[in-house]
């Protein structure tokens, strides 16, 4: 087992979400050599090599892991925090265990903007969605407030370029996108 603990130091209101709390945690050990193979491991993860830090979507949650410490956002209470942490140390210790057979990763990706989204929508602003138009829509999913699936005119035959596209660039960035949509 390479991290035994991560404790909990500092918790504060977030500042995105006033119903939500962020935190800071911090490592028994120093995790910069694990981050590439996390990289690897965790969808949608964006790794800064310089900075030696590693930024993943955790259901809507905003986690980041820098060398010995943890700083998240959007968490739903201290419960949730304690199971991040947990969860954390989990794949940590599995990418350690495992380090042999995983390839480590230095790829950064992108963040996904409202504009790569909105690129790849129908463009009809139809409304169906329940916003004022595609824009919004994609703003709106862009910052997980919406799922793909309330936008029904993608999933037309008209458009299955773009929603096989845009499927699988919402899965590289850590959404949830249910796999039968995306073709192998």
């Amino acid at each position: 087992m390479f991290i035994k603990t991560i404790k909990i130091t500092h918790i504060f209101p977030c500042l995105a979400d006033p119903e939500k709390i962020r935190f800071i945690a911090y490592f028994d050990k120093n995790v910069s050599k694990i981050l590439p193979y996390l990289n690897t491991v965790l969808e949608g993860a964006i790794y800064n090599h310089l900075s030696h830090t590693l930024t993943i979507k955790k259901e809507g949650r905003l986690i980041t892991i820098h060398p010995n410490k943890i700083a998240a956002g959007k968490i739903l209470n201290e419960k949730d925090a304690k199971e991040i942490t947990e969860w954390l140390k989990e794949r940590i210790n599995y990418c350690y265990e495992n380090e042999n057979s995983i390839e480590p990763s230095y790829e950064r990706r992108s963040r996904l903007t409202a504009l790569d989204i909105y690129k790849l929508l129908p463009g009809t602003n139809c409304k169906k969605c329940g916003e004022l138009s595609c824009l919004a829509f994609a703003v709106k999913l862009s910052e997980e407030q919406v799922n793909i699936m309330k936008c029904g005119t993608i999933f037309s035959g008209d458009f299955s370029e773009k929603r096989e596209e845009l499927l699988k660039l919402l899965k590289a960035s850590g959404y949830k996108v249910p796999n039968v949509f995306i073709s192998k």
